[in-house]
């Protein structure tokens, strides 16, 4: 070593405060470089990981939305074949030849109304021939119409061709007389392209492309527009379920995709993402990862040791807090942390994304429970809160009523005063309902026209007088714009739990049945 350099290495080194800066200087510049290499692949890995996660987890959201649409198309079709007027009716019909059919197709008319997504809904005796129906004619082989005609529980069939060569499925139940015996059975028609629109749907929210194929291979349905030509690729067809898998889509583009399978109809979800937009941010994230590294050996490089241990504390504690949200904690408070350097607006900017996601999240909750138009609680809320209801009967031995309301001749308002009028007639009605029912009841919209108070701890009698006092309130109420009065009046069932949920309801719909039967505008109470 020349002896000007040793020289100016001892000037340089001579005090202890140079020694202790020059350490930590070199401490702090390697431990940055090993640093940034060791994140770098750790957090390649790490988005990797994530990234393959959340295509199986696609898969799911959107094989668990199929199941959850089904499961309401056939409880749809399960509550209409428990109706008053299909039960008694058909049964009449199918045994003695009586002719109820006007009266049950103008039943069936009003709920096809309520629910477009059905094309046709039709009944069949034991022997397949047609009772009633509204709708274009099904067109099915009579076969098919034998076999539909056998189902004895609510199903959903695969996809049929009609003789035409439309594709349909057929969601089926049976209509039981009162001794429990089955009479006939009642079907609904959905369109293909129902199903199509609700994988639309689930491919747009997952970010990618859903497929549906049957247990042969063949394409069911898919969320892509005038493609006709997918096919069940080997490898996703003999993954396992929930794997990754990495192929050349029918399209020749490069997608990465899970299947899983749907045990409801034996068919396979297929989820795709595009290959290049799912991996791509690992590319970037990597880049912005090395040069944030190097930015802070640089910065890291100039700052003394004591410096260094006092920032390092606030960006621990959000690390703690972030692996702490990633967990699912949703409790997490973040330090609060004044400072105007880049550790406070990153803790700051991060506290007030956790609370924006907080409110968004309590938002959607709260959309998913109330019904659009009245802003009073929907029939999924109503049915959970039922379900509740009647556990804490059944444990705590207390009565329970259901008050069932149907506003009277409400197409023929819509006729004469225009949709609009008739949305108003609701929204009015549900807050008059809410504000004239009790604290402990739930007033919910079932469906349509159709509204349902539950009135927990309350008998019989209490609910009949609770509903008389709603409908006098309703009739006595002028709807509508002053110079343009709307007289409103509602036809009430009211029922009191004995033990059989299914019995609840429909004891409440006979009785609705009959306050309509007998001139409308009046309450009836079931018989115990």
């Amino acid at each position: 070593m020349p002896s000007s350099l040793r020289t100016a290495l001892q000037r340089l080194l001579g005090s202890l405060a140079s020694r202790i800066g020059f350490f930590v200087f070199g401490a702090t510049l390697a431990s940055a470089l090993a640093v940034a290499g060791t994140s770098a692949f750790a957090v390649r890995a790490f988005l990797r990981g994530k990234i393959e996660d959340r295509i199986p987890d696609a898969a799911a959201r959107a094989r668990d939305r199929l199941d959850l649409w089904f499961a309401q198309r056939t409880l749809d079709v399960q509550i209409f074949s428990n109706s008053g007027t299909v039960v008694g009716g058909l049964t009449r019909l199918a045994r003695s030849g009586t002719s109820d059919r006007a009266e049950v197709e103008q039943y069936l008319g009003y709920v096809r109304d309520d629910l477009p997504i059905y094309s046709t809904i039709f009944a069949l005796d034991k022997a397949g021939n047609e009772l009633a129906r509204v709708g274009a004619p099904p067109d099915l082989d009579p076969g098919l119409r034998r076999h539909l005609a056998s189902v004895r529980e609510g199903v959903v069939s695969g996809v049929l061709v009609t003789r035409a060569g439309t594709h349909v499925q057929v969601v089926s139940a049976p209509i039981k007389a009162a001794a429990g015996q089955r009479v006939a059975t009642l079907h609904a028609v959905l369109p293909l392209a129902a199903l199509e629109r609700l994988l639309v749907v689930a491919a747009e929210e997952g970010s990618g492309r859903v497929l549906l194929f049957d247990e042969q291979g063949g394409l069911v349905a898919t969320s892509i527009e005038d493609e006709t030509a997918a096919s069940l690729n080997a490898e996703v067809a003999t993954s396992e379920a929930g794997e990754v898998a990495e192929y050349s889509a029918f399209d020749g583009v490069r997608v990465v995709a899970s299947a899983l399978p749907f045990a409801r109809l034996g068919w396979r979800v297929v989820f795709e993402g595009d290959y290049g937009s799912t991996f791509s941010p690992i590319a970037s994230i990597l880049r912005r990862t090395v040069g944030m590294n190097l930015g802070i050996v640089a910065v890291l490089a100039g700052l003394a040791f004591a410096i260094a241990r006092y920032m390092l504390r606030p960006l621990h504690a959000l690390s703690e807090c972030a692996l702490r949200l990633r967990d699912g904690e949703t409790d997490v408070v973040l330090p609060v942390v004044s400072s105007q350097d880049e550790v406070g607006i990153l803790t700051r900017s991060f506290s007030q994304m956790v609370d924006s996601l907080t409110r968004a999240n309590e938002a959607l909750e709260q959309l998913a429970i109330t019904d659009g138009l009245t802003k009073i609680h929907n029939h999924r809320f109503f049915q959970d809160r039922l379900a509740r209801e009647i556990q804490r009967s059944e444990s705590t031995g207390s009565p329970l009523a259901l008050i069932l309301l149907d506003i009277d001749d409400f197409k023929a308002l819509n006729d004469r005063c225009g949709h609009a009028a008739g949305d108003g007639v609701l929204e009015e009605l549900a807050r008059i309902l809410s504000t004239r029912a009790r604290a402990s009841d739930l007033v919910a919209r079932y469906g349509g026209e159709e509204f349902v108070v539950l009135a927990p701890g309350t008998d019989l009698e209490r609910a009949v007088a609770l509903a008389e006092s709603l409908r006098i309130a309703l009739d006595e109420h002028p709807f509508g714009a002053p110079d343009e009065p709307i007289r409103v009046t509602v036809s009430v069932g009211v029922a009191s739990y004995c033990g059989d949920r299914q019995r609840f309801f429909g004891d409440a719909d006979r009785a609705l049945y009959s306050a309509k039967s007998a001139g409308k505008d009046c309450v009836v109470a079931a018989s115990l």
